[in-house]
């Protein structure tokens, strides 16, 4: 069977426990025969060339991005990475921070209303003012559809309830400080927020910035410690529902679920400043974690640049056995 012939059979099959076989197949495949070039195709850019004697899958990968790391959660080994510690707009991709910092600071059952400033934020994602969310379904919303209302809503009240405040503005600002204390807590130190949403808040200034290794490090962490809150970004689209006037039918703004084998999660990025950012987990077979983050691609570049890491790690992962 050609490379072509399996990377269509995957890119047809949903589920994602069928992926798990398929990508077996595909690694038992690469591993009995590493000359066959079964992922040598020219679209995806990926050849193998001989180091060490080692063939280096990522050697002739050819990416939009500007940066772009991907991190064997397992090791903590970085696999591949290109101007990983540059510091670049992270868009949307903040909306990890402002999950991890909430969870850190309130517990997943926590009543968040939906407030009139909330919903003034950049986008509509069928948030309804006076309704209340559990904290884990609402964040649930604001990565899967990577809603700004949602991400407003849990600043200003886990903010205010962590720092003691009556306002919720004054909560919004402690909370926005409590991202970057977590960042620095966790070592990530090129990581710095200056808001929760990660809009950017004029034409030279983003919402959030760091390097695609560190907002790597940050998605595995979160992930491990969260696993359930990001679950719901492995689909396209999800039925969350709040306590107030019914659910809300939510599409995931990772359209492109089915490319991906074994997707774990994933959180896309995009603002005029930041341009096309994606970050994205898959399992590479027997609980093999894999996290993927590109920076500064385009808006539908983003995904063909995290497919071919994902084809391009599949690979180095079979010929380094």
């Amino acid at each position: 069977m050609n490379g072509a012939r399996i990377k269509k059979l995957f890119s047809e099959v949903k589920r994602p426990e069928y992926f798990f076989w398929g990508a077996f197949v595909l690694v038992c495949l690469l591993f009995l025969f590493p000359e066959s070039g079964v992922l040598a195709e020219p679209e995806v850019q990926i050849a193998a060339v001989r180091r060490g004697g080692r063939a280096n899958s990522f050697a002739e990968v050819s990416l939009e991005a500007k940066a772009a790391a991907v991190l064997d959660a397992r090791t903590g080994r970085i696999l591949f990475e290109r101007n990983a510690r540059e510091v670049l707009p992270l868009a949307s991709l903040t909306k990890i921070m402002t999950a991890f910092a909430a969870l850190r600071h309130a517990p997943e059952t926590t009543l968040i209303p939906i407030s009139d400033e909330s919903l003034r934020e950049e986008g509509d994602t069928g948030l309804i003012s006076g309704d209340e969310w559990l904290l884990r379904d609402l964040l649930k919303i604001t990565l899967l559809e990577s809603s700004n209302d949602g991400a407003h809503a849990v600043a200003e009240t886990v903010g205010a309830l962590a720092g003691g405040f009556s306002s919720r503005e004054d909560g919004r600002t402690f909370f926005i400080s409590e991202m970057n204390h977590a960042a620095a807590a966790l070592s990530l130190r090129t990581l710095s927020f200056r808001n929760e949403t990660g809009l950017d808040m004029s034409q030279t200034v983003s919402g959030g910035y760091g390097s695609a290794r560190d907002a790597a490090e940050l998605f595995s962490i979160s992930l491990a410690a969260h696993p359930k809150i990001f679950e719901p970004t492995r689909f396209d689209a999800a039925v969350l529902a709040g306590n107030g006037r019914g659910g809300i039918d939510a599409r995931n703004t990772n359209q492109e679920t089915g490319k991906f084998p074994l997707l774990i999660a994933s959180k896309t990025g995009y603002t005029d400043l930041a341009g096309g950012n994606l970050a994205l987990a898959f399992d590479a077979g027997f609980n093999r974690p894999i996290i993927i983050v590109v920076l500064g691609s385009s808006y539908e570049g983003r995904f063909a640049d995290a497919e071919k890491l994902v084809w391009a790690t599949l690979a180095y992962l079979a010929q380094a056995r």
